[in-house]
């Protein structure tokens, strides 16, 4: 099914509002509606803040609105689902779009592999009605519109579960930011000769598959990376618990939809204050890992909100002569550096051969050696 067939099925249907996080399994959906002006298309930083944002647009106008995730992201949205729209405290309705990762035999990555076993009777523990997409367009007509009707007429969320990419590939290609010279891999090369064989804890996504990378092309060993393979938004979490607890430096390299969806640890970070911190920002406003979706850090000032949140340094980098110069040992720390770059990565782009667990028995043996 072409992407235009299924926003002319939302029209018909009188769907105008939809919000959420993307999945590549949606890219050609997503990169399609965000241009169509008969539908109010709001980019969340995370999927608790999309299934909120979707109840204010109920409270407002008494129409149902769509909320997309990945199952990953069913864990952010549990909290919002079970004590703000269920039926026994607001009864709000609304139609989820919900992609199927690590679905049972069906190989994926391995931080889908839980959430993909235990999906749908986490759904029926929710009392959540489910349907599963069509890739037929009468019959995802029908589902969908029995799901609206479900949701309206008993006043609770449902969901349309989306177990593979159901439409024709027509996303546009990422032009290459002039203003950003920088690829994420650029930035990652010149990290490396930095850290000095410091700890370093990489976001889900792209970043890790590129560290890993490197680490292999220059003969690398890999015990001195934590591959936050999963757990989107909680890379700078895992870097201050590591960073409040060994002498080594701990660089954390994060990415603008990491760091918005879980903004309050970078107070936490302030609070603490570890003098071994150092936070680095690749900002490509985009969430490339899943289709390069825009992110909205392009409106984001990161200097003031990291001065205000307590941290002691923070550079802006936007040219990689500027940032094979840094020292980071005369940075007073916690530091940021945020790192501008453009959207993109290689075609023949790999993933870890090592699995998280032999990662982690590497980085943690790693961390008890002496500095």
């Amino acid at each position: 099914m072409g992407p235009e067939q299924f926003a002319l099925i939302l029209k018909k249907l009188d769907f105008k509002f939809i919000t959420g996080v993307p999945c590549s399994f949606l890219k050609p959906f997503l990169s399609d509606i965000t241009d169509k002006k008969d539908i109010e298309h709001i980019f969340a930083t995370n999927e608790g803040e999309a299934v909120a944002i979707a109840t204010g647009y109920y409270l407002a106008t008494g129409n149902i609105p769509l909320v997309y995730m990945q199952n990953s992201g069913l864990g952010n949205a549990i909290n919002a689902l079970t004590s703000l729209c269920a039926q026994l405290v607001y009864s709000i309705p609304l139609v989820i779009f919900l992609t199927w990762r690590g679905k049972p035999g069906v190989k994926d990555e391995p931080q889908h592999a839980l959430m993909g076993q235990i999906m749908i009777e986490l759904l029926e523990t929710l009392r959540i009605p489910y349907e599963f997409a069509s890739d037929k367009p009468y019959e995802m007509k029908m589902k969908l519109s029995a799901l609206k009707d479900e949701a309206m007429s008993h006043k609770h969320p449902t969901v349309m579960i989306f177990s593979s990419s159901l439409f024709n590939d027509i996303s546009k290609k990422t032009e290459k930011n002039i203003l950003f010279p920088m690829s994420r891999e650029d930035v990652l090369e010149a990290i490396l000769k930095l850290t000095q064989n410091n700890p370093i804890v990489s976001t889900t996504g792209k970043t890790s598959r590129e560290l890993f990378e490197l680490r292999e092309k220059h003969n690398m060993s890999h015990k001195y990376d934590f591959l936050a393979v999963g757990s989107m938004g909680h890379t700078a979490s895992i870097g201050l618990g590591i960073a409040l607890n060994t002498a080594k430096d701990v660089f954390i390299i994060d990415g603008d939809g990491s760091i918005l969806m879980k903004m309050g640890i970078l107070a936490t970070i302030g609070h603490y204050k570890p003098r071994n911190l150092i936070h680095i920002i690749v900002d490509n406003e985009s969430y490339e890992s899943t289709g390069a979706q825009p992110s909205v850090s392009n409106r984001i000032s990161w200097k003031p909100i990291l001065e205000g949140s307590g941290y002691k340094s923070i550079l802006l980098v936007m040219k990689k002569e500027e940032l094979e110069c840094l020292d980071f040992s005369v940075l007073k720390k916690p530091c940021a550096v945020v790192i501008k770059v453009h959207p993109g990565s290689r075609k023949d782009l790999g993933r870890p051969t090592a699995t998280p667990i032999e990662n982690k028995k590497q980085f943690m043996k790693y961390l008890k050696e002496k500095k």
